[in-house]
């Protein structure tokens, strides 16, 4: 069983069912509302441990209730925290997400700068390390301990990625949200990741919602397609990319059919509001 170190922000998000976008300047009432842990590093682990990995979390919560019920929700899926920390004298970070009609998610979030400390010192014992870009620091600290040991070193490049140059530079794979890439290389398409593989030298990919997944280890491009899903709510579809992708490449798979496992749990993801994909699910969707 594959180990992985999921870094970054964490939250709880109170999260608002619409049937449409509010307008400014008015009052709505929503459908439904709920409130979950979230964040890029949660949602990755949660995915992994889902899909019969092992994940542990690598971050900073405040010293308040919202910390509680995160150390809760972590230890009810089996998820590791003894690299989570609790920094006193300030909130958890928290979100607002709207989620409207067709399954999108808009996002508010408010963190406090403590909760990401500079660096990050760890003695690394995990088959991969995967980080976001929230977490600049502390994530390249992380993604060095990773590549020393010999392990996949993954960088979860959602905007602003250039914040995060330690970390870029730190990474043996990156892979972009669309506004990831075009806040860091100016556009979106295989050129410029093209560009990307081989001023960085790593392999590198982004993905594009529905559209197929681009990938480029430096000598050429591959396109792998995502598979057919209705939107129920997008929030945490993209920590769950990762997170499966992260949990092929610990396990020893090369990065084409990691790719594919992360587009099989994304499109469960999204069609299942709340539900993190399982193994089995995955394997059904890849055709065994």
């Amino acid at each position: 069983m594959a180990h992985i170190l999921c870094g970054g922000l964490i939250t709880v998000d109170f999260t608002f069912h619409t049937d449409a976008f509010p307008v400014e300047g008015t009052k709505n009432r929503a459908s439904a509302t709920d409130m979950a842990p979230g964040g890029g590093a949660f949602f990755a682990a949660s995915a992994i441990a889902a899909l019969g990995g092992q994940a542990s979390v690598a971050g900073a919560v405040g010293e308040d209730a919202l910390a509680d019920f995160v150390h809760t929700a972590l230890k009810d899926r089996g998820i590791g925290t003894d690299h989570l920390h609790t920094i006193a004298g300030v909130g958890t970070a928290r979100s607002a997400v709207i989620v409207g009609a067709d399954g999108e998610r808009t996002v508010i979030n408010h963190r406090d700068d403590a909760l990401f400390p500079d660096t990050f010192d760890l003695p690394f014992s995990f088959d991969a390390a995967l980080v976001d870009t929230r977490w600049p620091g502390g994530g390249a600290d992380i993604l060095r301990a990773a590549q020393a040991a010999g392990k996949p070193a993954i960088l979860d490049g959602e905007s602003p990625v250039r914040v995060a140059q330690d970390a870029v530079d730190a990474a043996s794979h990156i892979v972009f949200s669309e506004q990831g890439l075009t806040d860091f290389a100016g556009a979106c398409d295989a050129d410029t990741l093209a560009e990307v593989a081989r001023s960085l030298g790593l392999w590198v990919a982004v993905t594009r919602g529905s559209a197929p997944v681009l990938c480029h280890d430096g000598s050429a491009l591959h396109e792998v397609a995502t598979f057919p899903a209705t939107p129920v709510n997008t929030l945490g579809a993209g920590d769950v990319w990762h997170g499966a992708f992260a949990l092929a490449l610990g396990a020893g798979h090369r990065e084409i059919t990691a790719v594919c496992h992360a587009n099989a749990a994304a499109a469960l993801k999204v069609a299942h509001a709340g539900a993190m994909p399982t193994a089995d699910q995955v394997n059904a969707l890849l055709g065994g």
